[in-house]
């Protein structure tokens, strides 16, 4: 994951690797990144070798007011991607997702970043 994250140097400014564990059963990531913009992109990413995982990408403003975070905790059921889904600025606005990778995520977010504003 942190090689790819290189792909991405043009938005991210910082990077704070707080948990990196990895065996034969499991890999569990947290990461925090500073953005170019100001903002905040905690990674979480736990693979288990049962082809399990449990992710959380929790983009933010600088003073912690949600942008989006997008998880596949599985709480909503009546979503078309299930268990994959976000919270778009706050938790109760629930959407679909499709962005199920950090890459995938990254590339959102620096459309945003790097777009003029309108």
């Amino acid at each position: 994951m942190l090689a790819n994250l290189k792909q991405f140097s043009d938005i991210i400014v910082k990077t704070e690797v707080l948990l990196y564990e990895y065996d034969e059963n499991q890999i569990r990531i947290k990461i925090n990144l500073a953005l170019a913009d100001d903002s905040i992109l905690v990674i979480k990413d736990y693979r288990f070798n049962n082809n399990t995982r449990k992710y959380s990408y929790h983009w933010m403003k600088e003073n912690g007011e949600l942008f989006i975070r997008w998880d596949n905790a599985p709480h909503w059921e009546t979503i078309s991607t299930f268990p994959h889904h976000k919270h778009i600025e706050n938790n109760d606005n629930i959407s679909f997702s499709t962005e199920t990778e950090i890459e995938a995520v990254l590339s959102f977010i620096r459309s945003k970043i790097l777009s003029p504003p309108t």
